[in-house]
């Protein structure tokens, strides 16, 4: 049969304009496929190399944009690696590990809708971003914005955060999950139809995924445990050592096995949301709006660190953090100014894309759409 060749985008949706894969077909079999991406250099790293540690947050945002918390924990974990002379408090840990878990759901919710939209069921992507603008809301509370949010700093917050504020829109979404997630996904992981799409497709070896380094949720369904908030591969962070956080692995490491993992994080993860809602203490001057500003001596005080920007130690720090699609990692050389001397970002999301293409020989053209689904792509991370 006459070998046909298809341009999988960059006109495809989920190829957001800027991936092309090549995919040689014969009739419905691929038999090849090559991946370009990287074709939107934004120069980001360089950017924030010639703006001050507070200015480069908000490009930490746009690298992932479904999931943006956790890549400003990478930086402002780096910077705080460099200070040494500085712990960062047991409440403010606790504040990011509520946000990083959020954002954590944001990105599986968005995920899994989208695979089931692609195989065929268009009823959860419904439910699923209903719960996904209740927790931008809670995002827009605690920094005045929905994706985009530029909230972390070094060692402190962004603004002043009532965490009272949030409380009530916290407990109501994570009350509402158990909800959405039976009626949405945990009925469909039994549904004849959906196992015979996922089952045994797109399934990666533990050796292959080794070989890419591959982390996060493709790389424990395929049985490799690998999680930075147990300290599993990466060193652990902020109060992930204090909560009853449980990883899960897959068997066969196929779609079926990263969907239904996903599904477990996002029950895990309001789980620790709410033990980290309980542990933080309202009364804490750092989490209360009120105290900040107060007085114009506040006013002046805020404005000036605002203004200035935080001056860092001198050294090299690297950070690790579990994000949805693997660890988010950022290397910083500080050289004692405002401005990082260089900084350098890990994206996930090009490991996993290596291993795709790398994978997809002899699957049929349906399988490679499913497939490529799970992996869970953000260009963004690529091209920065």
């Amino acid at each position: 049969m006459r070998s046909v060749l298809l341009n999988f985008g960059p006109q495809h949706p989920a190829a957001h304009g800027i991936l092309k894969i090549g995919l040689a077909l014969s009739g419905e079999i691929v038999t090849r496929a090559d991946a370009t991406f990287g074709l939107l250099h934004r120069g980001s790293e360089k950017l924030c190399e010639a703006r001050t540690l507070s200015q480069a947050v908000p490009y930490l945002d746009r690298m992932d944009y479904v999931a943006n918390l956790i890549q400003e924990h990478a930086l402002v974990a780096a910077v705080e690696g460099v200070d040494t002379t500085r712990r960062v408090t047991a409440s403010l840990a606790s504040f990011r590990v509520m946000c990083d878990e959020l954002s954590r759901v944001l990105n599986h919710l968005l995920t899994m809708s989208a695979i089931c939209l692609d195989l065929g069921s268009m009823g959860p992507v419904f439910w699923a971003f209903e719960e996904r603008e209740l927790i931008m809301t809670v995002f827009e509370y605690l920094s005045g914005a929905r994706m985009h949010t530029a909230l972390y700093r070094p060692f402190s917050l962004g603004c002043g955060v009532d965490v009272g504020v949030v409380t009530p829109a916290v407990l109501n979404l994570v009350q509402r999950g158990a909800r959405v997630i039976n009626g949405a996904f945990v009925t469909l992981l039994s549904n004849r139809a959906f196992k015979s799409r996922a089952s045994h497709i797109g399934a990666f070896s533990p050796l292959k995924i080794k070989a890419y380094g591959v982390s996060g949720v493709i790389a424990r369904a395929s049985g490799v445990c690998v999680d930075a908030r147990l300290g599993l591969g990466a060193p652990s962070y902020a109060s992930y050592p204090t909560t009853s956080l449980r990883t899960f692995l897959g068997r066969r490491g196929d779609v079926y096995d990263r969907f239904l993992l996903r599904v477990r994080e996002v029950i895990t993860s309001y789980d620790v949301i709410l033990a980290s809602l309980a542990s933080l203490s309202h009364t804490n001057t750092e989490l209360t709006r009120r105290s900040k500003f107060a007085s114009m001596e506040g006013v002046i005080s805020h404005f000036k660190r605002a203004s200035a920007g935080y001056v860092s130690s001198r050294g090299f720090a690297m950070s690790a953090i579990e994000g949805p699609k693997g660890f988010v990692g950022v290397a910083l050389v500080a050289g004692g100014d405002v401005s990082p001397y260089r900084l350098h970002v890990r994206s996930p999301v090009a490991h996993n894309l290596h291993l795709l293409t790398s994978q997809c020989n002899g699957q049929t053209f349906a399988d490679f759409v499913s497939t490529f689904c799970s992996m869970d792509v953000v260009l963004g991370e690529i091209d920065r």
